[in-house]
């Protein structure tokens, strides 16, 4: 603007140029980065398969002492059934990229926040005692500018014990960190003993945060030169629908139990069905009968079910039999909801290996008491269900106040039909 007094002209005077100080609370907003796209799809389907991917991010931006914005990616698998063994995966991934804060460059920031990090690694490696064990860090000048890793192991008496590697790096001003972390449990292990746990040893650890720490570098280095991402997630599969079981004519193992189904569920003929479910051929049968007259107004409900699971090995058969087993420790004595899971029952005579469980339910969807077995025969597993309640005529199985079959009849009747259908097989 020009200001004029009078007739006389002024001249805009000149001011000085200032540097513009950068707002603490309000920088140049950094390119997001997509952390989960940053590996190798095919290695982190390898160390942590059908991972559940969640993303963050911390925008510190405001801080006085430091200025970054972190976003996080996790893989996270804690229940991979193989054989007779849980395994639990884990792979974190940070990447903070920093801001210039006084006199402090982003890069500089990133050095320092890196060298902190190498100096508590070297730090620990000197501390490790009976419950903590921290390994001597290993450099790899060769990935951006400079990363190192190490491994930690945790114990805390029987209950707590865990193992992992972890590392970090530096490109530029980005600092990134990365933690792998892997174990394995006995199936029936006790749920709260870690005696069974075994973790990851120090060699793999180290072995494969080296390579995250690689691929991280890698895709961090072209993120900064707004390039693509080195790596492409590869589509998701359409998951694919379960195979609806095939109606069949009673197999000649069913058509054997038809005089002792007559009498545990009268007048029905039974109804069966084959599927495939895993590595195996499952053959089901049902006998159900829920009006059996028994006079006063009432009528009963039976129900009889068994599953004969074909394997192509006894090896996968056994794995089958620990699965479910470990599955039904994980509930016995317990309640949720309407249902209550009695304690798992090791039974003898019914082939190599079998156990039962009573559970009684008291639910929306039916009201009864019923007992279940697993066996173990060679190459087969068999499941045998049996269970009932008496109610009012012409209200459904659900309804309140139905009267449970005796526990002791459920667990006699299925365990009959277990011991017979073995035999027939």
């Amino acid at each position: 603007m020009t200001v004029r007094q009078g007739s006389t002209p002024s001249r805009p005077v000149a001011t000085p140029a200032r540097p513009v100080a950068s707002s603490a609370t309000a920088p140049p907003q950094a390119a997001a980065a997509d952390v989960c796209a940053m590996l190798d799809p095919a290695e982190a389907e390898r160390l942590v398969p059908r991972a559940e991917i969640n993303s963050s991010s911390n925008d510190n931006r405001g801080g006085t002492l430091v200025s970054y914005v972190r976003w996080t990616c996790e893989w996270v698998n804690r229940n991979i059934s193989y054989k007779d063994v849980t395994r639990r995966r884990e792979i974190t991934v940070n990447v903070s990229r920093f801001d210039a804060l006084g006199t402090t460059t982003a890069e500089e920031a990133a050095r320092v926040q890196y060298n902190g990090e190498l100096s508590q690694y070297k730090y620990g490696a000197t501390h490790s005692d009976k419950e903590h064990y921290y390994s001597k860090p290993r450099e790899f000048r060769e990935i951006g500018n400079g990363a190192v890793a190490r491994y930690q192991w945790t114990r805390e008496g029987k209950e707590y014990w865990y193992s992992f590697g972890e590392g970090a790096g530096r490109v530029g001003d980005v600092y990134f960190q990365v933690k792998f972390e892997a174990s394995q449990k006995k199936k029936e292990a006790d749920f709260l003993s870690a005696e069974s746990t075994q973790s990851i040893t120090e060699e793999n650890a180290l072995r494969e945060v080296k390579g995250l720490l690689a691929q991280v570098a890698k895709s961090v280095t072209a993120w900064r030169a707004g390039q693509p991402l080195p790596y492409h997630a590869r589509p998701k599969p359409s998951p694919s629908p379960s195979p609806s079981p095939t109606r069949i004519p009673l197999p000649k193992a069913c058509v054997s139990l038809k005089s002792l189904a007559a009498g545990l569920v009268p007048a029905t003929e039974g109804a069966a069905a084959r599927s495939k479910e895993g590595n195996s051929i499952v053959t089901q049968c049902q006998w159900w009968n829920d009006a059996l007259p028994l006079g006063g107004g009432k009528v009963r409900w039976r129900n009889l079910r068994i599953a004969v699971h074909t394997f192509w090995d006894a090896e996968s058969a056994r794995y089958y039999l620990v699965d479910e087993r470990s599955k039904t420790k994980f509930t016995e004595s317990s309640r949720i909801g309407g249902i209550r899971w009695g304690k798992v029952e090791k039974l003898s005579g019914f082939g190599q290996d079998a156990f039962g469980q009573a559970i009684r339910q008291r639910t929306d969807t039916a009201q009864s008491n019923r007992y279940e077995i697993y066996a173990l025969d060679g190459k087969t597993v068999v499941w045998v269900l049996f269970g009932g309640s008496d109610r009012p005529e012409k209200t459904p199985i659900n309804a309140a106040g139905s009267e449970l079959m005796d526990p002791k009849e459920a667990a006699a009747g299925a365990k009959s039909v277990a011991k017979a259908l073995l035999d027939a097989l």
